[in-house]
Formats: C-alpha cells, sequence, structure tokens
C-alpha cells in the first residue's frame, strides 16, 4: 500500500467514527461489503468471484431493503448536492448483458433528478475519434455538489483493442497511465470515484442474449458486437481482469458486484453507494445569517412546530 493510499485509509477512518446522522450501513456491514467485492490487490482473476451467491435474502427483503436504501440514497445525494463542495463520480462497467442500465434504473428511482444525472456512452462518433480517448468524457464529470454515473466510460476504448489484440505492451502502459493520472486529477478537485464491475457468467450471459433475442421489445439491443462478446467471453473477462489490475487504487477503487441475480446485484450496488456517501462527511449547509436575522417564521400562523 503506498504512503497516499495509507493517508487516504487513514482519513476515510476518521470520517467513520462521524457517520452522518441515522447511517443505515453500520461499520461492521462496511467491512463485510469490502471483504466481500473491493478490490484489494493487484491479481485479479475474475473467475475466483462470484457471480451469485446461494444464501441471498428472499425476494421481498431485497425489495425492502432496496427500497430503504433509495430513500437514503435521496437523503444522501440531496445533501451532497446542497452542501456543493464534494462531487461524486459512480463509473459502471461489466460485458453485456450484466446489467449497467438496470442497475442505473434501480438507482435512480426516488432519486431528485437535481441531485444525480447519467450519462451513457456509445460508440464514438468521428469527431471524438479525433481527439484523444478522454476528450469526449471530461466534459461530462461532475462539478461542486453533482453526482454522475457513467454508464460505461473511458475503459471502453481500452476493451476492444486488448481484445482484438491490435495494440502492444507500451500503447496499454500509456492509456493506463493517462487513465490514472486522470482520475487522480479529478480526486484532487474533489471527486469520489466509485468504480463498480458488474460479474456475470458466461451462462447467464448466454440466457440473456437468448431472452432479448425472444422478446421484441429487447430484440432492438442486439448487435453484432454483442454476440461477439457472447463468443469471446473468456477474451473479453481477461481484458477487465488486465484493466482492474492496472487501474486499482484504495482512492479510486473497483468494487466487483455479482451480477447474475438482478435483484441482489442492485440491492449490492446500492449498500456500496449508500455506504460511500455516509463516510464522505456530508452535512447540512448552515441557514443563510440574513434568513435567521429575519426571523420571519417566529409569528407565521403556518408554524408546525413550536
Amino acid at each position: 500500500m503506498t504512503k497516499l493510499d495509507q493517508k487516504i485509509v487513514k482519513k476515510r477512518g476518521k470520517l467513520a467514527q462521524k457517520l452522518f446522522p441515522d447511517a443505515v450501513i453500520s461499520e461492521s456491514q462496511w467491512e463485510i461489503l469490502g471483504q466481500a467485492c473491493m478490490v484489494s490487490t493487484r491479481s485479479v482473476r475474475l473467475r475466483q468471484w462470484p457471480t451469485r451467491y446461494g444464501d441471498m435474502p428472499s425476494q421481498e427483503d431485497m425489495h425492502d431493503k432496496i427500497d430503504l436504501l433509495a430513500q437514503r440514497l435521496d437523503h444522501l445525494l440531496t445533501c451532497l448536492y446542497a452542501q456543493g463542495k464534494q462531487k461524486l463520480l459512480v463509473i459502471f462497467q461489466g460485458l453485456d448483458t450484466s446489467g449497467k442500465d438496470g442497475v442505473s434504473r434501480s438507482i435512480m428511482r426516488g432519486v431528485h433528478p437535481m441531485s444525480l444525472r447519467m450519462v451513457s456512452f456509445k460508440e464514438p462518433s468521428p469527431n471524438e475519434l479525433a481527439h484523444d480517448f478522454l476528450w469526449r468524457v471530461h466534459p461530462y464529470v461532475p462539478g461542486d455538489g453533482e453526482s454522475v454515473i457513467f454508464n460505461r466510460s473511458y475503459y471502453d476504448a481500452l476493451i476492444n483493442p486488448i481484445t482484438h489484440n491490435t495494440i502492444g505492451e507500451e500503447w496499454f502502459e500509456k492509456q493506463v497511465a493517462h487513465i490514472n493520472a486522470f482520475e487522480s486529477l479529478l480526486i484532487d478537485s474533489g471527486t469520489t470515484i466509485l468504480k463498480i464491475f458488474l460479474n456475470i457468467s458466461r451462462e447467464e450471459q448466454a440466457r440473456r442474449m437468448v431472452e432479448r433475442w425472444e422478446s421484441p421489445y429487447k430484440r432492438w439491443k442486439l448487435t453484432r458486437e454483442d454476440v461477439h462478446v457472447t463468443e469471446c467471453y473468456s477474451l473479453y473477462s481477461n481484458a477487465y481482469e488486465r484493466i482492474i489490475e492496472h487501474t486499482f487504487s484504495m482512492h479510486a477503487p473497483w468494487w466487483i458486484v455479482p451480477a447474475d441475480h438482478k435483484g441482489f446485484r442492485n440491492m449490492l450496488t446500492a449498500e456500496i453507494l449508500v455506504g460511500t456517501l455516509e463516510r464522505m462527511g456530508l452535512s447540512w449547509p448552515e441557514t443563510d445569517p440574513e434568513v435567521l436575522k429575519s426571523e420571519f417564521w417566529k409569528n407565521s400562523k403556518y408554524r408546525t412546530k413550536t
């Protein structure tokens, strides 16, 4: 662990001692989540990470927990927005059908639209290809008080070249260095970065691909590239392993979430997001002094509290 990593861990520990009031994710729960899902080593083998758990809560319990987390998430994101000092960037990556859209919808339900927005990155346009691969991303990173979800991101610029074996080691190392420097820049400007890889099994991915093909409401999503990903599951998994290993750090951690069960995937992701926000030292801003001075509410007939 580098000195910077040690500093980050120490800082998080201090913030954890002063949890935002009514914390939903306790310290013991946060520790268990970290042990289960957070990457803590530079040697990553996705086949050693579960894509589902045998012992899961009931569907009803998961639904209730997600509802509770959604309410808490709305509260925390609104506070971050009101405070206007910190920023949150959530990056979802994963093989096709792993649920990047689904988990984004689950997280965003019930959240005030001013406090969270999502950006989905498709195939780059000719204009975007004419620039460096980070050029199209930078305008969408969060500003003060903002929270942004990237549905896919700059990491996609590395996936296809790796799987198609069109690049050398020197090219890969340079791109990784650019990404790590870019994320360090965001962190230095007050951004908390949360990178989540949705880990789906080969069997479940194939089942969902067939489901898409059989449904006229989902068939439009399929492309030739999607079929290629299914046929070359191991190649794409190996590419992600390589990327995660080279872009892992304690200040921009990767979390690997089992994605075979949609409800459990959504619940775990919400827990990680809520737990992260609860450890960012959020607090509501002080009341405007001019409002306090006016004392306009003292004689108001609409007051509900004495």
